[in-house]
């Protein structure tokens, strides 16, 4: 069985940690979350990472959505890697839910994003009226959460205080996940 390789974005850290077996040999190059805030500094990363992967005999995938980088298609050919088809990180967890949940007004996270998002707005250069100018199309946060590290009372409290916008909790199934990076690495699921 060939080697797989997975480049990720570390807001599927915990997730992909519970659907990778053991028996299967898969390292994992983990990306900063929030790179696709900086078009350049993300593929700048991937191609540095990518470039890394060749010569391996292995299954090499990448775990971005289409929307994170214009290029991703580009760089995933250049390197021999298989990328999903998905817009963004919520579409691999939800699938077709995702674009139903965002056109009714809901912004959807996973903790993990929750976790990234001083980070993201750091590098944005955003400060609490920018974050809530920005979000301000949002009725409310969706927060869909696997229980695998789920948000403490202060995470969720501090979250709140900083977009000021109602938050949600939803538990999330891994199977649709699972399905996905099996698919991306190539393995029998």
């Amino acid at each position: 069985m060939k080697t797989k390789i997975l480049v990720a974005c570390r807001i599927f850290e915990d997730e992909i940690k519970a659907v990778l077996s053991a028996d299967i040999a898969t390292e994992i190059l983990w990306l900063d979350a929030g790179l696709h805030a900086d078009l350049a500094c993300l593929k700048s990363e991937l191609t540095k990472t990518l470039s890394t992967t060749v010569g391996c005999d292995a299954d090499v995938g990448i775990l971005f959505g289409g929307s994170c980088h214009p290029e991703i298609n580009i760089l995933a050919e250049r390197y021999g890697a298989k990328t999903l088809s998905v817009k963004n990180c919520i579409e691999v967890f939800l699938g077709d839910k995702s674009q139903y949940l965002v056109d009714g007004g809901t912004m959807v996270m996973t903790p993990g994003w929750v976790r990234a998002w001083p980070q993201i707005t750091q590098s944005l250069g955003w400060d609490e009226v920018d974050v809530r100018i920005n979000l301000g199309r949002y009725k409310r946060i969706l927060i869909v959460d696997s229980g695998i590290n789920p948000l403490s009372d202060d995470e969720i409290l501090a979250f709140f205080d900083h977009t000021q916008i109602s938050l949600e909790f939803e538990p999330l199934d891994l199977s649709h996940f699972r399905r996905e990076v099996a698919g991306l690495l190539s393995i029998d699921n």
